[in-house]
């Protein structure tokens, strides 16, 4: 589970500089919030991983679906793969890498 953890956490230090230079170039300070928000809450998620804990490994799991979804739909929209096609993709492979992770770490637990 430290590795789903590490992945969560460079994850979202990954979406709080995109929040961060979405204020730069296009102004928007709503990607601020949101990014910060989403970033904290993702790289606290990511320590609570690396400590084994199950509560942040949802959360995570949840914070990491909706911006996956969110952005595949934003892409949807207009196309442009960056920010909206290229955060999407990263987003599904972060879910699919944590879902695997935890499981294959639930799965080990319960041998036990």
């Amino acid at each position: 589970m430290k590795l789903a953890g590490w992945i969560t956490f460079a994850y979202g230090l990954f979406i709080l500089i995109g929040g961060i230079m979405g204020q730069v170039k296009a102004a928007s300070t709503l990607s601020l919030v949101i990014g910060s928000i989403f970033g904290v809450l993702l790289m606290t998620s990511g320590v609570g991983m690396k400590k084994n804990r199950l509560f942040p490994s949802y959360l995570g799991i949840i914070l990491t679906l909706f911006l996956a979804a969110f952005f595949l739909y934003r892409f949807l929209l207009t196309f442009k793969f960056f920010p909206a096609g290229m955060i999407s993709l990263v987003s599904w492979g972060v879910l699919i890498a944590d879902i695997l992770l935890i499981r294959n770490h639930l799965q080990s637990e319960r041998k036990r």
